[in-house]
């Protein structure tokens, strides 16, 4: 079987990481991890990875820096910051500095983790189908600019009251 998605997972506490890869085992994903922010960096520059799942407290660079780098270096990879920490004012900064999708707090439901992973994951899907779409919205109107360059006139349409084209 062919795994839909890679999830990296950054944690520094191996059951932490064991737990993770145990509730999605059942899922088509394929987890890998690293216990440092580093590490993690290292990764994303030789695969592909679609989400990126780290803890607040790993060591050397906090999840929060360690997401910022991965918003800025690839920003199409989604995020989510897990925590035991409950702090508003760190999720605030996870979701505004370091465009988190998600922040979690520790323990969670299983079934909800769950949820929460393949929702993301199809929020990823429906990104990356609406910039399919503006790409060729903005060729298509490259093209019609082009052809009144070329043709003036030729992009106006005259209609009727009812909205019909007029011949």
């Amino acid at each position: 079987m062919i795994k839909k998605h890679t999830i990296l997972v950054v944690d520094d506490d191996k059951l932490s990481i064991e737990y993770i890869q145990r509730v999605l085992s059942d899922e088509n994903y394929n987890i890998i991890t690293a216990s440092i922010g580093q590490q993690g960096l290292d990764i994303l520059e030789k695969q592909k990875v679609s989400m990126v799942i780290s803890e607040y407290k790993i060591p050397l660079m906090n999840g929060l820096e360690f997401l910022e780098k991965v918003r800025i270096i690839y920003p199409d990879i989604l995020t989510i910051m897990v925590t035991d920490h409950a702090d508003i004012e760190l999720a605030i900064k996870a979701i505004n500095e370091a465009g988190v999708y998600k922040f979690l707090l520790k323990p969670w439901d299983d079934i909800d983790f769950k949820n929460t992973i393949k929702k993301t994951l199809e929020s990823l899907q429906v990104i990356k189908e609406r910039d399919v779409l503006i790409r060729k919205v903005k060729t298509h109107e490259a093209t019609l600019k082009d052809l009144e360059r070329r043709y003036p006139g030729i992009t106006k349409v005259e209609r009727d009251e009812d909205g019909y084209i007029v011949p």
